[in-house]
């Protein structure tokens, strides 16, 4: 069986204005995507033991995407923060996963001798839609 490797996965942005997707270059790494569903407890006082119903989904408070630093692009992002922002990840093998969210950008700290990286922060206000 022939795995689905890295190489290749794109983080593209849509404002409400835009009509397409824009790519953001040099993507380094992406957050887990999905979410896992919350427990609620409904336990009772006859209950034998904990008893739990399913909640709703939980993605997470904040999705990290890191890039190596380019100071265009950098600037680009730190533009649109406090909108909401339509994001798509799309895999190598052409999945995609599309969220809306609001995004922040902080730059890394560095030691001697390392690249510039820097954080793409977004928080999902959105389901995810899997395509």
């Amino acid at each position: 069986m022939d795995a689905v490797i890295s190489k290749g996965i794109k983080l593209s942005y849509k404002t409400a204005e835009g009509a397409d997707f824009i790519d953001l270059a040099d993507l380094q790494n992406i957050p887990d995507l999905g979410g896992d569903t919350e427990s609620i407890e409904i336990t009772t006082m006859d209950s034998e033991a904990h008893e739990y119903t399913e909640g709703i989904l939980n993605y997470g408070d904040t999705l990290p995407f890191t890039f190596l630093y380019k100071t265009e692009q950098f600037n680009t992002l730190k533009g649109l923060k406090g909108q909401i922002i339509s994001w798509k990840v799309t895999l190598p093998d052409s999945a995609t996963c599309t969220f809306d969210g609001k995004g922040s950008v902080k730059l890394a700290g560095v030691g001697v001798n390392n690249a510039l990286t820097y954080t793409l922060n977004i928080k999902p206000s959105s389901e995810m839609a899997w395509g």
